[in-house]
């Protein structure tokens, strides 16, 4: 019976970081600091890859494995023009 629980435990896990992914996509529409947004990103984009993995949703695994470098890079992007 233990391994049951141990399961539902995963899922329940899996789906509460599903819900913040989302949760954490919303916020990047309310903020108004580009790189607050990309931050914010960068927290959505592992969130949602760490829920891709656990529910074997591989298209949205992939969607965000390529929007975290890039949103990386703009970070990379805008620290650079503000030392200029």
């Amino acid at each position: 019976m233990k391994g049951l629980e141990v399961g539902v435990e995963m899922e329940a896990t899996i789906e509460i970081i599903g819900y913040l992914a989302c949760s954490l996509v919303f916020a990047t529409f309310y903020v108004k600091r580009i790189l607050t947004l990309r931050l914010i990103a960068i927290c959505s984009n592992v969130a949602f890859i760490l829920y891709a993995i656990g529910s074997t949703l591989y298209p949205i695994f992939i969607l965000h494995s390529f929007l975290l470098p890039l949103n990386l890079y703009r970070i990379f992007e805008i620290r650079r023009s503000a030392r200029t």
